[in-house]
């Protein structure tokens, strides 16, 4: 075929991808945003017949669309998506990103001499996201009961939102990780997999098409991703099996065409090193074995880390700020250590994978074989020593609750992981086996207990703390609603949802122009004390007496309005979600309980063990003082009780 026609074939494989269904993918938002509404009110009109018809031509259209339907807990929750104009908006949004980046791979504009690891086309329409966020952002701001106000591009740039934020935070982590590991003797391993050639589009340095991939139907990024995740899964199963523990850290980077492959910073013990790096080894060659017959590092490499030559830290440092900001501290003695690995500056090649990494949905980074980071960050909330022991003292919690949260508290406020890791139970430690998790709850309307529902009359679920060995501790102290600013009047903030205590103005409640001002005005004075957590209001003393529910007026304003466009939740569904959170909290004290017997007994036991042990030992060495045993009468079994 001549070199024209494969041309020809090309350009008729990306047009073919651009089409899907009624939509055609273009760069043109303002189409897309039509082109959504247009789909969410034919649906909302076929509603009124009945949720089954309205199930049924919805279910039609996102099949011809290419796209999958929600993942609601009913066939009302659905339907509610499916007549929501966001709802299509970002799905489409979604879809035609990613239809658009895999026409430019097809015709040969995404390698290391054009647009590497994302084509220019997509790198762009990030950019321009990039801005229609911050200029979101920037016009909205949130204020506290406490009267502070801030934009939530500032509240932004002090979370992990900051590229040097999360950059510093991973750091952290895998740095105290690696502390913690030599402690207790393990070893660490650096690991490299890739996936096989069908999943590579371009031959590096040629600009050529991968006749491979070709033929394997041209797999995207999120393809071979899906590759990756299921060979770690299986590994890990099989570890698991062979009780061959690791933990460390997983980060995915793009290769130049936008395949994507896995670096692997993982810990285990010295005796399973052997074992480990074999059974990964063994996976990760098991497709296409001849494609790698002359060289297996080009699929699978992995180095140990020698702590004499060089930390963990540094080995994957370059790798996290690759894919963050390209911000490091370039090693001494190391040549090129700001390029990357096709002499890209990494100030220029991290915008570019952060824009790979958005446009096919990948999470580059993830830990394994670690405590809940979430419960890290909640505990870094708490700056206030005599609020923790105010919230505490209420509750009465045992001895062992009191010195966990203390300890717990003490590690993360100082910013001390490893201690922070010993004090959940060392690494390798199963959720049910570490004394704190996240502390999750539907999310409450108001003092009277009604459960609150969203866009979509489905339940709210909010994060309000912790629970440490069954006693809950709260984090979060304040209420923040949300106003938009004067500056912000020409903007489009489709993109923002907030929950029922912000102000009425955002699309979330369909309220009218009326109520959204009377709703303003009852916000405002609104806060006159602290707010009721699941019936439980925060100490009065704490609070200098202050009355426990300030959120009536705003129930009057806000919810009793929208109940006519989104109708509470049934009371049935109310009790079943309530008895499933007792059944819950039962469970969890059941399993802390049996762990904390557990403990007790293997602690009992050692203690037995090793006095059965010294008393062998004493048995033993008495007989070879009295001369009526020698040495050559020793069994390996005496000789192992000795030298115990």
């Amino acid at each position: 075929m001549s070199s024209h026609q494969t041309a020809i074939d090309r350009q008729a494989m990306a047009d073919a991808l651009r089409r899907c269904g009624p939509w055609y993918c273009t760069d043109d938002d303002d189409a897309l945003v039509s082109h959504a509404e247009q789909q969410a009110d034919a649906i909302d009109r076929i509603r009124m017949g009945g949720t089954a018809e309205a199930l049924a031509a919805g279910t039609r259209r996102v099949v011809a669309h290419g796209l999958e339907l929600p993942d609601a807990e009913s066939d009302r929750g659905t339907v509610a998506r499916l007549c929501c104009g966001l709802w299509w908006r970002r799905q489409l949004r979604r879809l035609n990103a990613r239809r658009l980046e895999q026409a430019d791979r097809i015709l040969g504009r995404v390698h290391d001499r054009a647009g590497i690891y994302v084509s220019n086309r997509g790198m762009e329409a990030r950019r321009r996201q990039h801005v229609r966020n911050r200029r979101i952002l920037e016009a909205v701001a949130a204020v506290n009961e406490a009267g502070q106000e801030y934009t939530l591009a500032e509240l932004a740039e002090l979370g992990l939102a900051n590229p040097n934020n999360r950059r510093a935070e991973l750091m952290l982590r895998i740095a105290d990780t690696e502390r913690e590991a030599m402690r207790l003797g393990h070893v660490g391993v650096f690991v490299t997999i890739t996936c096989p050639s069908r999943f590579h589009a371009v031959w590096r340095g040629t600009a050529r098409h991968n006749p491979k991939w070709t033929a394997a139907d041209c797999p995207d990024p999120r393809e071979g991703q899906a590759y990756l995740q299921k060979l770690w899964s299986r590994a890990r199963a099989k570890l698991g099996r062979k009780h061959l523990g690791v933990y460390g850290i997983r980060v995915v980077e793009p290769h130049h065409d936008g395949c994507p492959h896995w670096h692997l910073l993982l810990w285990t013990e010295a005796q399973n090193v052997g074992a480990v790096l074999g059974l990964l080894r063994a996976y990760a060659l098991a497709d296409s074995a001849a494609e790698v017959a002359d060289d297996e590092t080009v699929r699978f490499d992995a180095k140990v880390i020698d702590p004499e030559l060089g930390c963990a830290a540094g080995y994957v440092a370059k790798y996290v700020s690759k894919n963050i900001n390209g911000e490091q501290f370039n090693r001494q003695g190391v040549d090129g250590d700001h390029l990357d690995a096709y002499g890209h500056d990494l100030t220029t090649s991290a915008p570019r994978i952060e824009a790979w990494a958005a446009t096919w949905g990948i999470r580059q980074f993830q830990f394994f074989g670690l405590p809940s980071v979430t419960v890290w960050r909640e505990l870094r909330r708490l700056r206030d020593p005599a609020a923790l022991v105010a919230w505490l003292t209420e509750r009465e919690p045992g001895e062992d609750a009191m010195l966990a949260a203390s300890e717990l508290r003490r590690t993360a406020d100082r910013g001390e992981w490893a201690g922070f890791l010993r004090a959940m139970g060392g690494p390798m430690t199963k959720r049910d086996h570490q004394p704190a998790r996240p502390w999750h709850i539907d999310r409450l309307a108001g003092g009277g207990g009604e459960i609150q529902t969203g866009r979509y009359g489905e339940p709210l679920k909010t994060t309000l703390g912790i629970v440490v060995h069954g006693v809950e501790l709260l984090t979060k102290h304040h209420l923040w609603t949300t106003r938009r600013r004067d500056s912000g009047q020409g903007f489009d903030l489709e993109g923002l949802t907030f929950g029922a205590e912000g102000d009425a103005w955002t699309r979330v409640n369909n309220c009218t122009l009326r109520i959204e001002r009377e709703a303003r005005q009852a916000i405002r004075g609104a806060f006159t004390g602290p707010l009721r957590f699941m019936g439980d209001p925060l100490s009065a003393k704490y609070h200098g007496g202050a009355p426990a529910h300030p959120l009536s007026r705003w129930e009057r304003k806000i919810t009793e309005s929208c109940r006519d466009m989104w109708p509470p939740v049934y009371q049935s569904q109310i009790d079943k979600i309530r008895e499933r959170q007792a059944a819950d909290a039962e469970a969890y004290r059941y399993r802390s309980h049996r762990a904390k017997l557990t403990r007790e007994l293997g602690r009992i036991e050692a203690a037995d063990n090793r006095r059965r042990l010294e008393q062998g030992r004493r048995v033993i060495a008495g007989a070879l003082l009295d001369r009526t045993m020698t040495p050559a009468d020793l069994s390996p079994e005496m000789i192992e009780v000795l030298t115990a």
